[in-house]
Formats: structure tokens, sequence, C-alpha cells
């Protein structure tokens, strides 16, 4: 192993434990160090290959464990720095084909590998740190009643109405956050190819994403199944389900930006839309969903002919 890769290990776990350790003790001031947590293990494996982004995943896992606690290394693991570590090595992986060409790991395949990858670390996470929906329930309904005493002019709840709405908010969480992870680890694998291809070390040519993404088939039996369960399942089926299809639902809802990001190619008016449908993400989230749809449409009947982009978004 060499020296530079050696110190690439040291550095990108170490800055990994670190984003997420601080984030912690920051509070929400701490939320733009949280939502970088994996970029440095990105960055190690796309740079320099598989043995780094493993290797600062154990660092980052080790310091977490050391510095902070065991649950503070189990979180980090599961939800930062494994899936990080799997698909930066699925990235750079290719063969020769018959012609003597490399044949790149397919992006449907590595989105669906990612998608799966969180799928099992966020309910593991569940699982091991313990998801106590009463629990987080009573932390809500306090929380309301807080801000409701602070707010003399705000519309009282009585305490069936406080109890639907903070049952509501915890039964849904699974489902949006899981969604919510997917992007951020997809703009964290976006953004640290960047800056390998700018560094010159990351062997993988510029994907055409908008041309080029799409699932398999079997994610939207997948999407189907959890979205039935999620809704008339219950107990520890129904969470489990409901991160599920939160994260695939969210995939789909990706590849309809993908095609809007498509369809807007040689469009004097696409620029303008693209814009304003990112504004509204920005500012309701829910129209998100909405291209969910175009997204499974997208999934079934292939991905439309659109003429190729130079830089590859």
């Amino acid at each position: 192993m060499k020296t530079r890769d050696i110190i690439a290990i040291l550095v990108a776990g170490l800055a990994s434990a670190l984003f997420v350790l601080s984030a912690a003790r920051l509070g929400p001031g701490g939320m733009p160090l949280l939502l970088l947590g994996a970029f440095p293990i990105y960055v190690a494996a796309l740079c320099y290959g598989t043995v780094a982004g493993v290797g600062s995943s154990i660092v980052a896992i080790l310091v977490a464990g050391i510095v902070g606690s065991t649950q503070s290394a189990i979180v980090i693991g599961f939800a930062f720095t494994i899936p990080a570590s799997i698909i930066g090595h699925q990235v750079n992986l290719a063969q020769q084909d018959a012609d003597g060409n490399l044949e790149w790991f397919p992006l449907p395949q590595l989105f669906f590998n990612l998608c799966a990858m969180l799928s099992i670390g966020i309910i593991a996470l569940g699982f091991l740190v313990g998801y106590d929906e009463a629990l987080l329930s009573n932390q809500m309904k306090a929380a309301v009643e807080e801000i409701l005493r602070q707010n003399p002019d705000a519309q009282t709840m009585t305490p069936a109405e406080l109890d639907g709405f903070a049952n509501g908010i915890i039964r849904i969480m699974p489902f949006v956050f899981s969604g919510v992870w997917l992007v951020v680890h997809v703009a964290n694998l976006y953004l640290s190819g960047i800056v390998a291809r700018s560094l010159s070390l990351m062997p993988r040519p510029r994907d055409d994403i908008p041309a080029t993404a799409n699932l398999p088939r079997i994610a939207l039996f997948i999407l189907i199944a959890s979205i039935v369960l999620a809704s008339f399942a219950s107990g520890q089926v129904q969470l489990v389900s409901g991160v599920v299809a939160g994260i695939f639902i969210m995939a789909f809802a990706l590849l309809g930006l993908a095609n809007l990001h498509l369809k807007s190619r040689q469009n004097p008016g696409g620029l303008l839309l693209v814009i304003i449908a990112y504004a509204l993400i920005a500012i309701l989230y829910l129209p998100i969903y909405l291209f969910a749809v175009t997204g499974i449409f997208r999934n079934i009947n292939g991905i439309p002919a659109y003429p190729p982009s130079k830089n590859g978004q």
C-alpha cells in the first residue's frame, strides 16, 4: 500500500467521524456537517480504490467508537460509511467486452444497489439502536405542547388531537427519513465524483446521468410490495416496509427528475422549467413525489431518446 493511500484512509476516516460527531454536538447548526458524513469515504473510494474506501470506513467507525460511543460507531457505520465504501467500490468496477473495450458497472444496477444498501443499513440501525415509537411519540407531544405554551395565540389542541398528530408524524418518519437519506447519499456520490475527476484520479468516465439513469424492473415490484405492507401491516413489518417504500419511491422520483433534465435539452424553456421544479421542491418538498410517477413510466417504457449531452449533465 502506498503512503498516499494510507494518508487518504486516515484523513477520510477522521473527517467522516468528525463531521458526524461534531454535528451531534452542534445540534441543528451542525446539519451541513452531518449531511457530508459520507462524502470523505466516497472521495477516498473513488480516488484511491476499494482498500481506501473500506479502510477509511473502518477508521471512521473506530474513531466514533473511541471518541464518542458504541452507538455513535453503529450509526456512522450503517448510515454513512459502509454504504459509501461498498458503492464507491462498485462505481469503478469494469470488465472488457469482446472488442476489448471497458464496460463499467451499469448505472441502473449501481443505483439499485445503493437503494438496497441504505434499506438494509437503516433497518439494521433501527433494530440495533432501538426505534421506540411510543417514546418518540411522547417526546413529540411534549415538544408540541411546549411550542403551544410559548405561543398563546396558536390554536390549541385537545389531548386526542395531540395524540393523533404526534402518532401520525412518528408513523411516517421512517418513510420520509429514508427517502431523504437516499438523496443525501446520491448528492454525496455525485459531488465526490466531481472532486475525483477534477483531480484526475477517477478511472470511470463521466456518466450521462439523465440519459442512462434507471432501475432494474424488480425495483418496481419492491416498491409496490413495500407500499402495500406499509399501508396495511402493523408493528415492525410496517416500520420495515415504510423504510423500503420511502427509499424506492424517492428513487423513482429521482428518475423522474432525470427525465425532466433529459427533456429540457435543446428546449428554450427547459432550464427555466428545471429551476422552477427544484425551487418548488426546496420550498414545499412534497412535489418531489410527483416525479415518482414519471420515474415509474420511465422504468416501464424505457428511457426516451434525446440528444446526448456534451458534459453528461
